[in-house]
């Protein structure tokens, strides 16, 4: 077989899959892995993509999307995340993953620095490795409240830096960047005249009725936020692979034409079927957000009365454990954990540099699933807590 390239076989693939690969082979394991929703796709919103196919809906769509869909996005971001856009400044991707690696492939090639939150989402680093750039962690860990903190952000960045890429609430720790820190770093990406890509596929998951998640374009930066959502997790639908990147209509016009050359477009049928998320009830939504709550409650009770440490989540459906009593590395305790207590859980490693010490649970699984799976992961933690 002729060779393959060697850059592209170093890229560092998810410590997720590699979980699911490992948890395979042990017989029905409880697994609090994935990050999809244990939901289906409410009903409204199926209907209306098989209405659109029988319809004819069923070819391509342009490139940017479907332009009632672009315009039900903008007024989306309007209303719900503080965002001012139009149609033209509204770019339909598969999923937030497609728009994220097309936004990087816009603003990072060969040599380039994308700075990552470490501990954030694997497939960051996944990315900016293909494209041939390198991604640089910036803190976002226990000793950053984990968050993001300007000034140690700007103390990575160098020549070579040409993003900045925030993930609020955050993938795997749950945490959610306020408006002032937000402001804070886009006040360094003035400085440094850099891009800012705001990664928000978790927008409406905020567990907290108190809370309010902060959209950072809400906050200004027209001329380089570039922000990323997804249908994905907010009305579980994850297996349509929509989502979208809006940002300033020059910058989404590229995304257009450039997304062209790997996917052509997002799924017509799938936009169709966004489109009736944005324009039907939004009671599923309220409906999944309020069982997340009840589950992260659940777990950290469970977690606690076992004396367990966590980190308490305020959006996302992510929790992390803490496994440091045990005085095992994140991959080894995942992997007794997997052989002892047939639990499957990502590590904290898989995350970042900052994610050692901890383990990722799913709070996308059902209340028996969760119970279970906490319970075993208590008693791994207590078995070798020192």
């Amino acid at each position: 077989m002729p060779e393959l390239r060697e850059h592209l076989l170093q890229t560092p693939h998810s410590g997720i899959r590699r979980m699911l690969e490992l948890a395979a082979a042990v017989p029905d394991p409880v697994m609090l892995v994935n990050g999809d929703p244990n939901f289906t796709t409410p009903g409204h919103i199926i209907d209306a993509a098989a209405a659109a196919a029988h319809r004819g809906g069923t070819g391509y769509a342009p490139g940017g999307g479907l332009p009632d869909l672009r315009a039900a996005i903008a007024a989306k971001v309007s209303a719900r995340n503080g965002i001012t856009a139009s149609a033209d400044q509204v770019c339909v991707t598969t999923g937030a993953c497609g728009g994220l690696y097309t936004v990087l492939m816009l603003v990072a090639g060969p040599g380039d620095e994308v700075l990552l939150p470490d501990p954030g989402w694997s497939n960051y680093a996944a990315m900016t490795h293909v494209l041939g750039a390198r991604g640089v962690g910036y803190p976002a860990g226990e000793a950053a409240g984990w968050s993001v903190r300007a000034h140690e952000l700007e103390a990575v960045i160098t020549p070579r830096t040409r993003a900045i890429l925030v993930n609020s609430p955050s993938n795997p720790t749950g945490a959610m960047a306020s408006a002032e820190q937000l402001g804070e770093l886009l006040e360094v990406a003035r400085r440094h005249d850099l891009w800012v890509i705001s990664d928000e596929a978790y927008d409406e998951i905020v567990l907290d009725p108190a809370d309010r998640h902060t959209s950072m374009a809400s906050l200004g930066g027209a001329d380089r936020v570039l922000s990323v959502f997804s249908f994905s997790k907010t009305y579980a639908m994850t297996g349509w692979r929509v989502g979208y990147v809006t940002g300033p209509a020059g910058f989404i016009r590229q995304l257009s034409l450039h997304q062209e050359p790997v996917v052509s477009c997002a799924s017509t049928v799938s936009q169709h079927a966004a489109l009736a998320a944005l324009s039907g009830p939004q009671d599923s939504v309220g409906h999944m957000v309020s069982a997340y709550r009840d589950r992260r409650d659940a777990a950290m009770a469970q977690l606690s009365s076992a004396g367990c440490d966590f980190v308490r989540p305020r959006g996302g459906f992510f929790l992390m454990a803490d496994i440091r009593p045990t005085g095992l590395g994140s991959w080894d305790f995942a992997a007794k954990l997997l052989e002892q207590e047939k639990v499957g859980v990502v590590p904290g490693a898989a995350f970042g540099q900052l994610g050692e010490g901890f383990v990722r649970v799913s709070l996308a699984v059902s209340d028996d699933v969760l119970s279970r799976g906490v319970a075993g992961l208590a008693a791994m933690i207590g078995r070798y807590g020192r």
